[in-house]
């Protein structure tokens, strides 16, 4: 039914997405030939792919539960780390992906997204305006597609996992759509500075083919001027995003909770089949809006 398909990013939220996608993978046969994706929306989507979606949640949750703290402030002083999100991430990604990115050959072309920032820009003042839109955006911005980071001279950059050719540059590619200073450590993608690619676009429709075909665009946050199902029409492309249903009760940073991991992964179940019986209506549209 979908040709191509994006994650959106969202930290913690994107367990919703392993909830949604298991509930209507098999009954519409989701299997497309593209994805497009960012942040920790790229490595729940490269999990998907490999069937890994509930030993990623088992994983979560078991970290969740002996994490006691989002900020070690004793640390400051010291070699370890202040915020334990960089690390719980990188362990998770050699774990899951245990057989590397051979895996992910055979399935879905998986595109993740980076943020470049201007050239001008010397490092630690791109970190200060990437942080300044990132955070911005995540509190204020209402709107589908961010545009700020872009008129600062920000660009977002895909790179396919498939080219990766051993796990630590699978996992390097993986962190760097997910760069978010102080949360993580500065890094750079081929000798260049980047960010988290939702810096640019939350939700990365920048890495889809323009081929004719059907879209599904699975979103993290609450747009609440929009139905939990919509579609709009792009060209020759048909679009069709789905939002959860309510307010997830995982926050995108907190990795303390793991209760509240099983119920944005319940959420997410829910919010999926109610998405296949609008699918299945005979019309295979949920409210359609008007072309972006």
């Amino acid at each position: 039914m979908f040709d191509q398909v994006v994650f959106a990013g969202g930290g913690g939220r994107c367990i919703w997405q392993i909830g949604f996608w298991e509930s209507v993978a098999d009954e519409v046969d989701l299997s497309p030939r593209v994805i497009s994706a960012v942040s920790a929306g790229g490595l729940v989507a490269g999990l998907l792919l490999i069937g890994r979606g509930r030993e990623a949640v088992k994983y979560v949750r078991s970290v969740f539960d002996t994490n006691r703290k989002n900020i070690y402030w004793g640390n400051l002083f010291t070699q370890e780390a202040v915020f334990p999100q960089y690390a719980i991430c990188r362990d998770g990604i050699r774990q899951l992906f245990d057989k590397g990115p051979q895996a992910l050959q055979g399935v879905a072309e998986l595109r993740l997204a980076v943020s470049h920032p201007p050239s001008w820009m010397y490092g630690p003042l791109a970190l200060t305006f990437g942080a300044v839109v990132y955070y911005a955006d995540k509190g204020f911005t209402r709107n589908l597609h961010s545009t700020a980071a872009t008129k600062l001279g920000f660009r977002q950059n895909f790179y396919r996992a498939q080219d990766c050719k051993n796990m630590d540059e699978l996992e390097h590619l993986i962190l760097s759509s997910s760069c978010t200073p102080p949360f993580t450590p500065r890094l750079h993608l081929n000798g260049r500075e980047i960010l988290d690619g939702g810096i640019v676009d939350n939700v990365p429709v920048g890495g889809l083919d323009s081929n004719e075909g059907r879209v599904l665009i699975l979103l993290t946050s609450r747009f609440r001027d929009f139905p939990d199902c919509f579609t709009q029409r792009q060209g020759s492309q048909l679009w069709t995003y789905v939002q959860p249903s309510q307010s997830l009760p995982i926050k995108v940073w907190d990795f303390t909770n793991p209760d509240a991991v099983i119920e944005t992964l319940e959420i997410g179940r829910a919010d999926g089949r109610a998405t296949l019986r609008k699918l299945k209506s005979g019309t295979y549209s949920c409210s359609a809006l008007q072309t972006l």
